[in-house]
């Protein structure tokens, strides 16, 4: 993983072009086996999720959208704002916070514009 301690910044026509293109196929190697890793971990996960627990005969999935509910009921706002991303109201809320913010600033660009109309007499 590059941090910057192994960086090392090339300059142009510092690399020949079978350097270049050997360090090309090797990141794409690395960005496909990453690529790979991820999809792995998202399906064995997804499995994971579907899973019946043996004790109470609920999936992995209910029992972390129960635990998520508990802890919202509790008073966690992360696990509120969670629940309101998952069920898309998240960015509505959010539009609808820059409506009522655009409200405003038209509200008191209208102001300021009637203020001078009314200093400014012909």
């Amino acid at each position: 993983m590059a941090n910057i301690d192994n960086l090392k910044p090339i300059k142009k026509g510092q690399l020949s072009s079978e350097e270049a293109k050997a360090r090309g196929s090797n990141g794409g190697i690395a960005s496909g086996k990453a690529r790979r890793e991820k999809a792995t971990m998202r399906k064995t996960l997804e499995m994971l999720l579907e899973t019946e627990n043996k004790k109470n005969g609920k999936t992995y999935k209910e029992l972390a959208t129960l635990g998520l509910l508990k802890g919202a009921i509790s008073g966690n706002a992360n696990n509120y704002r969670t629940i309101l991303e998952v069920l898309g109201e998240l960015t509505q809320v959010q539009e609808d916070r820059q409506a009522q913010q655009l409200t405003k600033v038209e509200e008191l660009l209208n102001k300021i514009e009637k203020e001078a109309n009314d200093d400014i007499k012909w």
